[in-house]
């Protein structure tokens, strides 16, 4: 970010700004005004910016040409006090590139017309072969060095194409296998190297070689980048009475920056036609296969197996759906007559064994009624007996008629009093009804009160989706997991299929029954699960996509006109 005032100094103006779609312009603004206060380097340290990471603030105070003050502002990740040094080094560095465009500036014989003449000296070359002996030429000259050699990256080393003062050479020759090295120490350092002079940090083993092999005063190697890759280095040697200073090392940095990717091209133009396509095949195919993006390509080729595999492996297809375990006949034990409920002893969940009482209704009126019909039975039987004493014959048979009615009522009477003991018909569990709080309310005859399943015999109702359902067919088999019983695996048999759908959860679902191969102790009705239907052999591909392929298959068709 380069950022100055306006002509008021009241507004800030963004001269430029990196990447374009920049947006948090605002944050730079503090940075900004502290740098212009300090009127001095700044770096403030670990800023969040709402970001997970912190980062830092550089900023660089700039005046051209004494007047227009305006600040370099870089945002990086948080990084170490020497990488903040590099990098204001870099910036000085770039410093009177950017006095240059002024308009009311003339140029001089200083840096940048030096530079300017450098490049068009160079550039004029109709030849690559003749640019890189004009290269050598011009630097031994500016540099005013004893000889000059550029060197080219080829099959990751570096070879002498031009030496300085010399149209032929044997670049078998110790001297330039020595400057090859050299070339190759500061290429694999990612470092230009002065020798002697450069910080301890440093390797120069083949520059030290060099210089005292050949008595060379002093030795300077440049790497030389473009489009990210080395495309060379230049090895500059001048007496140990004119040593090589950092001032030096930074203009021909700058000087050699410019002109490589002017080199390269140069290069790919000289080639010969088939060269030149077997080099552009080469980097297609490099772009390709090589390691560059190499995660990315390696989960491409990855994935692509996998479909590929998909293909033609074939698997299990199965049918998951939702299940619930129920019992295989359930009893309801219903209210046997309109009463009051005195006792319950059972609720759901409670298992129990045939003949427990389960519950009991008030029997207060019945046993009064029961005493009522005893005593008019008792009274009759007194009649009957005086009737026949007197042989009254019409009396003996309305007496009799009395008698047998009596008899049915108290028979219906202790039927009754039997019903009011709710007991269990078989050995079950409990599936519904709680009669717990409902102690002394009234019940009506027919009321249910309870529901009871057997403990061994069990169905499993599936409910299918109606996508899914013209894979499921009788006979098929599948597996039941219960989350109490995530470990267990329980094999199932579908037995029968409803031809009715109904709607759940905003969806069309069958209801499908099936049964269990074997049950344990631990199961009980009511409990849910996934079951997964075995439905054939089918190709992984189809397995993953039919799903979505069908919907594409039915959303196309109703678009369809």
């Amino acid at each position: 970010m380069l950022m100055t005032f306006d002509g008021n100094n009241k507004n800030y103006i963004t001269l430029a700004k990196w990447p374009t779609d920049l947006q948090n312009l605002n944050d730079f603004i503090p940075v900004f005004q502290f740098a212009q206060k300090t009127n001095n380097q700044a770096c403030i340290e670990n800023v969040q910016d709402n970001q997970p990471s912190s980062s830092d603030y550089l900023a660089l105070p700039v005046r051209i040409h004494g007047q227009a003050f305006c600040v370099i502002m870089l945002n990086i990740k948080h990084a170490t006090p020497i990488r903040h040094n590099e990098i204001f080094q870099l910036l000085q560095q770039a410093l009177p590139w950017l006095s240059q465009p002024s308009t009311n500036h003339q140029p001089d014989d200083g840096f940048y017309t030096t530079i300017v003449k450098f490049l068009a000296a160079c550039i004029e070359q109709p030849d690559y072969q003749r640019l890189l002996i004009q290269l050598v030429t011009e630097l031994t000259h500016l540099f005013q060095c004893e000889q000059v050699f550029f060197g080219e990256m080829q099959r990751f080393h570096c070879k002498v194409a031009a030496v300085s003062n010399s149209a032929d050479f044997d670049d078998r020759a110790n001297l330039l296998r020595l400057v090859a090295e050299a070339m190759d120490e500061a290429i694999e350092q990612d470092n230009a190297i002065i020798f002697p002079g450069s910080n301890a940090t440093t390797i120069e083993r083949s520059h030290q070689q060099l210089a005292r092999k050949y008595g060379l005063g002093s030795v300077m190697t440049v790497p030389l980048l473009a489009e990210s890759k080395f495309f060379g280095a230049v090895t500059l040697i001048r007496s140990e009475n004119q040593p090589f200073k950092p001032e030096t090392l930074l203009f021909c940095q700058q000087a050699l920056a410019l002109l490589t990717p002017y080199l390269l091209l140069k290069k790919a133009s000289a080639q010969p036609l088939s060269t030149r396509i077997v080099t552009h095949l080469k980097t297609k195919l490099s772009d390709v296969f090589g390691f560059k993006n190499l995660k990315l390509k390696l989960l491409t080729t990855a994935f692509t197996v996998l479909i590929l595999l998909a293909g033609f492996i074939k698997s299990e297809f199965r049918v998951t759906a939702d299940a619930v375990l129920e019992g295989k006949i359930q009893r309801v034990i219903a209210a046997p007559m309109a009463g009051f409920l005195t006792t319950a002893t059972v609720r759901a969940g409670d298992i129990v064994h045939q003949g427990d009482l389960m519950a009991s209704l008030d029997d207060v009126e019945l046993q009064l009624e029961q005493n009522k019909h005893n005593g008019q039975l008792q009274k009759l039987r007194r009649e009957y007996r005086d009737a026949l004493s007197s042989g009254d014959m019409v009396k003996i048979r309305v007496l009799s008629a009395q008698l047998d009615q009596e008899k049915a009522e108290l028979t219906l009477i202790q039927q009754q009093l039997l019903k009011t003991n709710l007991t269990a018909p078989f050995d079950g569990v409990i599936i519904e009804g709680d009669l717990s709080q409902m102690l002394g309310s009234p019940v009506d005859r027919g009321n249910t009160l309870f529901k009871i399943a057997p403990l061994k015999d069990y169905r499993i109702i599936l409910k299918v989706n109606e996508r899914l359902i013209s894979y499921i067919s009788p006979n098929q088999t599948g597996t039941l997991v219960l989350p109490s019983m995530p470990d267990h695996q329980f094999p199932l048999t579908i037995q029968k299929i409803t031809a009715v759908a109904k709607a759940e959860n905003g969806e069309n679902i069958f209801r499908v029954e099936a049964s269990l191969d074997n049950t344990q102790d631990l199961l009980r009705p009511g409990m849910e699960g996934i079951a997964k239907v075995n439905a054939g052999q089918k190709r992984l591909l189809w397995i993953w996509s039919h799903g979505l392929i069908d919907w594409l298959r039915l959303t196309f068709w109703s678009w369809r006109i």
